[in-house]
């Protein structure tokens, strides 16, 4: 299916509905629990997994359903980590010969794969609300007992 993403209902409230499309009263709320970690993951990968969780708890955005795309940024990351040691063990270029004997210069692999995993790595940022522009369209609510009364609630139904 072509085009953007559908926004959270959540945030959906928040604006005001800009596009006055019915809302989502049924969107699914997965429980508020860290995901388990995978096993597969090499020490780097777990300590990277334990801090990203407690981050993401502590903004409030973590849930059990968070799993995969929670790997998948773990992975992006140590990707980028290794394209980085790679890049700093042979360089950003090495050179090699033609077959006429001239040296030609060229970009070492690991250059391009960094780039193409910092790109995925950045689209999981955006997605958990870790940058800053994501963060500004991020609304979570406070956890039970501590909701504050809305007083606007009425007006965005």
């Amino acid at each position: 299916m072509p085009g953007r993403r559908p926004t959270p209902t959540a945030l959906k409230l928040v604006t005001g509905n800009p596009g006055k499309r019915t809302l989502n009263k049924n969107e699914p709320k997965p429980r508020a629990k860290a995901p388990t970690c995978p096993a597969h993951f090499d020490a780097k990968g777990k300590a990277v997994w334990k801090k990203l969780c407690t981050l993401l708890k502590g903004m409030g955005v973590l849930t059990e359903a968070d799993g995969f795309a929670l790997e998948r940024l773990v992975d992006c990351y140590r990707d980028i980590e290794e394209c980085r040691e790679l890049i700093e063990k042979d360089g950003r270029t090495y050179k090699t010969e033609d077959m006429n004997g001239n040296i030609l210069v060229k970009n070492n692999p690991a250059v391009t794969q960094q780039r193409a995993a910092d790109a995925m790595f950045k689209s999981y940022l955006v997605e958990f609300g870790l940058t800053p522009a994501a963060r500004s369209k991020v609304n979570v609510e406070p956890p039970n007992g501590n909701k504050k009364k809305d007083t606007l609630g009425g007006y965005f139904d």
